[in-house]
């Protein structure tokens, strides 16, 4: 996990170095609601989930390519997970998993002047796991990231629509879908989380980049 961080720091900051174009900082940080769809991979069974809360928190740049068009990338803290609901015989189960991710985005602005007004954000969000519970009653168990347990790398599509105000804030409402599966192996089902929120961030003063 250092290894991915590591990469993940450098390529953000191999970006905040491209030159000729304007660069602005901005943080982020929301909460969501997450659940998941779980396909049993030999019927095609759909299992019931129950959504959780979570939260996210980032850091990124904003890279002009064109007047209205730019590149987002962002270092972000998620947090998602689920709820199985429990019977007569086992309590209900909460899965909560922590990612330290790399969304690459482009932003297009679609609203007034100096970057203010509506914008919408699209893109894929790369990362890692590198925390995990599974939380019964009063009782929390490690989840196991490996090859054939819990996948400890996700990939999301996400999507946003956003709006810029003149002090800089922004407000934001967020989907992201997972395109690869939580789990690992032949011998459990596919599950893959999504999750809808709002986001509150702050854009930093515009500065150019060195010629």
């Amino acid at each position: 996990m250092p290894f991915r961080v590591v990469v993940m720091v450098l390529l953000l900051f191999i970006a905040s170095s491209i030159h000729a174009q304007s660069v602005r900082w901005n943080a982020r940080t929301g909460i969501h609601l997450s659940s998941a769809r779980i396909v049993d991979k030999k019927d095609g069974h759909l299992t019931k989930t129950n959504s959780i809360a979570g939260a996210n928190a980032s850091l990124g740049l904003k890279i002009e390519f064109d007047k209205r068009l730019y590149f987002t990338p962002r270092l972000q803290y998620s947090m998602v997970g689920y709820q199985l609901p429990g019977n007569q015989e086992q309590p209900d189960s909460t899965f909560r998993i922590h990612y330290l991710e790399l969304p690459l985005l482009l932003h297009l602005d679609l609203g007034g002047p100096d970057d203010q007004g509506l914008f919408t954000e699209f893109g894929l969000a790369l990362g890692g796991a590198f925390s995990g519970t599974v939380k019964q009653e009063n009782k929390s168990t490690p989840l196991k990231f490996s090859m054939t347990q819990y996948n400890p790398v996700n990939v999301n599509a996400m999507g946003t629509l956003g709006y810029l105000f003149k002090n800089g804030l922004m407000l934001e409402a967020v989907y992201t879908y997972g395109l690869t599966s939580v789990t690992n192996g032949d011998t459990k089902p596919k599950i893959r989380t999504f999750q809808a929120g709002i986001t509150l961030g702050y854009n930093f003063s515009r500065r150019q980049a060195q010629k």
